[in-house]
């Protein structure tokens, strides 16, 4: 006998046994309905609530005393109370939120919404509502009305497991906060709802598309060329850019697009990520043309992506394969070290020692990265500490990533892993990369000042590129300018090179910045440089990075080999 029929036979079904209640109780998978004839204290709840619940069947008889066992101890009591009002005729409404074990004995969240419906002349009274259960996610966006980032990774899965060849599109609006600004957010969800309409229009039964994170869109598709999606990308772009109307104004959407073409073995968090720095590079160098991933390390794309996704699993196995190198920085007035950047490489069979430039972007796209990043800390600090309490005034330089940088803990982390490897802060330098600095102003001056309230140094890294300019020093509380390579390998005859390391290194010197000039090759272009206000220099002249082993043997005794 199912769930539904237990002892079916036995209770009191009037008012309970309709087809409508099937039909709405089916419309969500995380929303449940239930419906109490008050009189013969019979209920019946949707088949979902019986399944992933453990309740004993769809009827039952006293429901409500059968939930509370299921609902935590510390919220049992009040939801016993409110329930009790509701009977005793003292309330129309029930409205709480209390902790509910599923059938997996894990506690969820749930909100319980039901009031009475009174009956007239011979008509009973019935209590109805739902129940929302916040720990399954609905696979439908609530603005866009598409799929929802949940179902688009199960969708991945089962393309995965039935070996379908598979191309992904995955499409990001451009500058979307200026139409926030400008026509507030509630039109903002309409252009949302509306651009998706568009695209879902275009794709029609060739595809799906996918409400992704943010503003951020996932097309799918079995069985498309890469000329044939070319065709369609610039398509959605005429569409998004002159044809999205809310209220009879046009709002011209501008977009960038990142596509992965893949027909083998594939993870489905390799394939999203790849997409993913596609769709940077479209963004900010290539002014939202479409870019299809391919790294040109590898001739063969598909191989490109079995070596992203053996790369990302090492990630994720306690940073497998992985390992630091040590390149030395030198003051400017005396070229003698005073410190080092911490760079990470990668080495594993088959592939050897893969370039940084190869894997580093696109890493820091996926979620791993967070526990990378932290590993990358603790090893720079582990393997440097012996230097430093032998020479006090050595500082390591730490890159540090946009996933890092941003997530909730991040501080917290620090704080823990210096603790931990007792590595004193005011010898840490954190290098704030290009990515980083794509976050908001005032979110990154907290976290800036909070981690310089420790006692960290903070450099800007790849100066003059990017999203680098002159007021973020007076914007944020930094130490160090780290001017880019491409300002210096030609600063002897680029005479617009020459003005700009001028400007910059006057102006950071007026504000107490220290200057660090990278990409220093040879005596020549150090004699030159030596007319500008420079604190220190780093470059392939004095080193190429090296491991801690070969840092330490030199440049300082033996003894601190690590």
């Amino acid at each position: 006998m199912d769930k539904g029929d237990h002892n079916k036979k036995n209770l009191d079904l009037s008012e309970l046994d309709s087809r409508l209640f099937e039909g709405f109780a089916d419309t969500s998978r995380r929303r449940y309905m239930y419906i109490c004839n008050m009189k013969t204290s019979v209920s019946r709840w949707s088949a979902n609530a019986v399944e992933d619940f453990g309740l004993p069947g769809e009827y039952m008889k006293d429901a409500g005393l059968i939930w509370a066992k299921h609902i935590h101890p510390e919220d049992r009591d009040a939801y016993m109370e409110d329930i009790r009002a509701v009977f005793a005729g003292e309330k129309d409404t029930h409205k709480m939120d209390y902790r509910v074990l599923n059938k997996n004995g894990e506690y969820v969240i749930c909100t319980c919404s039901g009031h009475v419906i009174k009956g007239q002349d011979e008509e009973v009274d019935l209590f109805m509502g739902t129940i929302e259960n916040h720990g399954i996610m609905d696979n439908v966006d609530a603005i866009t009305h598409l799929y929802n980032i949940y179902e688009f990774n199960q969708y991945m899965k089962e393309m995965k497991e039935s070996d379908t060849p598979i191309v992904v599109l995955l499409l990001g609006i451009n500058m979307f906060s200026q139409i926030n600004n400008t026509y507030g957010y509630v039109v903002g969800n309409k252009v949302l709802r509306e651009f998706g309409s568009k695209m879902r229009e275009l794709i029609k039964d060739n595809g799906l598309i996918f409400r992704m994170d943010g503003v951020r869109f996932a097309c799918c598709f079995n069985n498309l060329s890469k000329e044939e999606l070319t065709e369609l990308y610039k398509k959605m772009q005429y569409q998004a850019r002159h044809r999205i109307y809310i209220d009879g104004i046009r709002i011209a959407v501008s977009i960038s697009g990142g596509a992965v073409l893949y027909d083998e073995k594939y993870d489905e968090t390799t394939v999203i990520t790849s997409a993913m720095y596609a769709l940077e590079q479209s963004k900010y160098n290539q002014h939202g043309e479409l870019v299809f991933f391919n790294y040109g390390y590898l001739h063969d794309n598909s191989k490109n992506m079995e070596l992203m996704n053996t790369i990302r699993q090492c990630a994720m196995n306690r940073s497998e394969g992985f390992y630091l190198c040590y390149q030395p920085i030198v003051n400017a007035s005396e070229e003698k070290l005073i410190g080092a950047e911490a760079l990470l490489r990668w080495n594993k069979e088959p592939y050897g020692e893969v370039p940084p430039g190869i894997f580093i972007q696109w890493l820091e796209n996926d979620p791993c990265f967070w526990d990378l990043g932290n590993w990358i800390i603790k090893k720079a600090l582990t393997e440097s500490i012996k230097i430093v309490e032998k020479h006090p005034e050595f500082v390591l330089n730490v890159n540090l990533a946009y996933p890092q940088l941003s997530h909730v803990g991040f501080e917290e982390k620090v704080k823990h892993i210096l603790e931990e490897t007792g590595f004193p802060p005011e010898n840490l330098c954190f290098e704030l990369t290009e990515r980083c600095r794509q976050l908001d102003t005032e979110f990154l001056q907290n976290v800036v000042g909070n981690l310089k309230n420790m006692g960290i140094k903070i450099a800007i890294d790849d100066f003059g590129t990017g999203f680098s300019s002159l007021n973020l020093l007076s914007e944020l509380p930094v130490d160090t300018l780290k001017i880019d390579r491409g300002f210096v390998f030609d600063i002897q005859t680029n005479y617009a090179n020459q003005a700009i390391v001028k400007a910059v290194t006057g102006c950071a010197s007026d504000l107490d910045v220290h200057v660090c000039l990278e990409g220093l090759e040879d005596r020549q272009m150090i004699d030159f440089v030596k007319r500008y206000a420079v604190y220190s220099y780093q470059g392939y002249h004095f080193s190429k990075p090296i491991t801690m082993n070969a840092f330490v043997e030199k440049y300082f005794d033996n003894d601190l080999m690590v």
